[in-house]
């Protein structure tokens, strides 16, 4: 229907020199943004919208949308493209497609549709005609997602990742000199990861064998089975990341630098010690600068507003509370995107920092220094922040400088280990703050978990039952969604995450039971009455959506209809 509505699609280049105006008008930048990133320009060179992303100031998304809007043309996300026609992508190469911004997609009837991303459509318009012999149909696409898939269809249309790893295993099964280097292996697997969109690579002993899992949207995913011999593998990869390759008897934790398709990584290798040998965790950390905005990352608009409130506080502690990998610090970062950066001093103390953005100050913990957050915050109150960001609360020490830091007017953001909002008092004060501190600075608290939605390309309807109607309570709907596996999703049924979660605001009341030292059940009852909305709610809502399913609601959360 798209193509049929778009055949006479406007392929005029916008003239980019009002790109900044144009973008005022949207709402998306102020005066000020665009005076600062264009001196910024003149300095540095580059487009304008380069330079916007790469300080912060407008993200990819921004940038792709108004340019859709325009051009005319359709706004497409780069995972709902269809998968690229290998027939027709032989017709280019990749260079051209990396120069000119764009990927070839499929034939429809007598067009092409054509992902664009910072290409000139005018010009590849002539191109595509004269390459393929029909007219181009454009989606518009964010800029760097467009150039990723380029380099991801070219490279494994010539290096088939899992036939590549099966070689290099043989290979290396039947090196028994160990003359052979792994170093093609881990390479192969490494892009292998980032294909999968995989987080963390994990090898795994046991008594005959390794298996080598992914964990991919939050879920580990068994890939390859390794025989023993390959405990070569483990060793290379500690020397890559600066460990002791003769100690195999005690923990350690290291990391290296790697580049994949075009885009640097740092990798964060830990060791454990099993009763089968050695088992590595690699988590695989994408440079970036471009932050996403709350919105993108899945968060209502209504919460949004509510969220903006709170990081508008002059003063205080904001915290994001919830397990390993449940999205805290992607969370955090993009609450940065409610502060005006290029306005106020915001300083951050990370481990690692897994977002470089050039407005802010950011600075990592490095232990063997002793520069740990607790020192940061000691010297971060003499450089006059407004904001300050804490990687994590951790110890006694840092969670005392970071109620310093609030209570002498900065608003400090950091995130807890905590399952719910209300075990933050709980986890603070054995670590030595006192309720009636906690009450006096603590602004709100973020608790969050990540679920798996529904993967686009082969979610189906699903009729609901009265017990599960009944448990959507006031969000009930007669059909959800769920998807049954394809190929794109690797037959899972899911794609990507979106968050589910629950936001207390610390009021007059909540602070005064905070410092009365009430339990969690009173706490609980005190936020019910101030329009507390719990986080099965949020799990509920996108049920009702169709965005994921009961049992994936259930893995998280551990509540179910039945």
């Amino acid at each position: 229907m798209i193509v049929e509505e778009n055949k006479q699609q406007n392929v005029n280049e916008p003239d980019l020199g009002f790109l900044g105006e144009r973008l005022i008008s949207a709402g998306v930048l102020t005066s000020v943004q665009l005076e600062y990133a264009l001196q910024k320009q003149a300095v540095e060179g580059g487009r304008l919208g380069q330079v916007l992303v790469q300080h912060g100031l407008l993200t990819e998304r921004d940038l792709a949308k108004n340019l859709s809007e325009q051009r005319n043309f359709p706004f497409m996300e780069i995972d709902e493209a269809p998968e690229p026609d290998p027939q027709l992508m032989s017709m280019f190469n990749r260079e051209l497609c990396l120069t000119r911004g764009f990927m070839p997609l499929v034939r429809r009837g007598e067009q092409v549709e054509i992902l664009l991303g910072d290409g000139d459509p005018s010009k590849l318009s002539e191109l595509i005609q004269r390459r393929c012999g029909h007219a181009p149909i454009f989606y518009q696409a964010e800029f760097t997602h467009v150039l990723q898939r380029v380099r991801q269809v070219y490279y494994f249309a010539q290096n088939p990742a899992e036939t590549l790893i099966q070689k290099e295993i043989d290979l290396l099964t039947d090196d028994i000199d160990h003359a052979r280097s792994p170093e093609k292996l881990l390479e192969y697997v490494l892009h292998l990861a980032v294909r999968e969109r995989a987080t963390d690579i994990h090898i795994a002993p046991s008594e005959t064998s390794y298996h080598l899992l992914f964990r991919i949207d939050g879920v580990l995913r068994p890939m390859f089975a390794l025989p023993n011999s390959l405990s070569r593998l483990v060793v290379y990869v500690k020397l890559g990341a600066e460990m002791d390759i003769s100690e195999q008897r005690r923990p350690q934790d290291g990391s290296f630098q790697t580049t994949i398709l075009d885009t640097s990584f740092t990798v964060r290798v830990s060791i454990l010690v099993t009763e089968y040998g050695e088992r590595m965790v690699m988590r695989l950390l994408p440079e970036s600068s471009d932050l996403a905005r709350l919105e993108q990352l899945g968060f209502r608009e209504k919460d949004i507003q509510q969220l903006q409130r709170i990081f508008a506080k002059p003063s205080g502690m904001v915290l994001l509370t919830g397990p390993t990998g449940s999205g805290k610090s992607t969370t955090l970062h993009a609450a940065l995107r409610l502060q005006t950066l290029i306005e106020r001093n915001v300083l951050t103390v990370e481990d690692p920092i897994e977002y470089r953005l050039a407005t802010i100050g950011q600075t990592q913990v490095n232990r063997r220094a002793g520069y740990e957050f607790s020192t940061a915050l000691r010297h971060f109150l003499r450089h006059d922040p407004d904001v300050i960001l804490v990687g994590e609360i951790r110890d006694a020490e840092t969670a005392q400088a970071t109620v310093t830091a609030s209570a002498t007017g900065h608003l400090v953001l950091s995130t807890l280990h905590v399952a719910s909002v209300f075990g933050v008092i709980t986890r603070l004060v054995p670590l030595g703050l006192e309720p009636q501190t906690i009450a006096e600075n603590l602004v709100a608290v973020i608790n969050q978990r990540l679920v798996r939605t529904n993967c686009p390309h082969c979610a189906e309807s699903l009729a609901l039952n009265e017990t599960q109607k009944k448990w959507l309570g006031k969000y009930a709907v007669d059909h959800s969604r769920h998807s049954v596996g394809c190929d794109r999703c690797g037959h899972t049924g899911f794609h990507g995450r979106l968050p589910i979660y629950e936001i207390l605001n610390v009021d007059e009341a909540m602070a005064n039971a905070i410092s009365e030292g009430q339990g969690r059940a009173a706490l609980r009852q005190t936020a019910v009455n101030a329009h507390f909305e719990p986080m099965v709610e949020m799990a509920k809502w996108r049920i009702a959506q169709g965005q994921t399913t009961f049992e994936e609601v259930w893995r998280v959360i551990g509540e179910s209809p039945e």
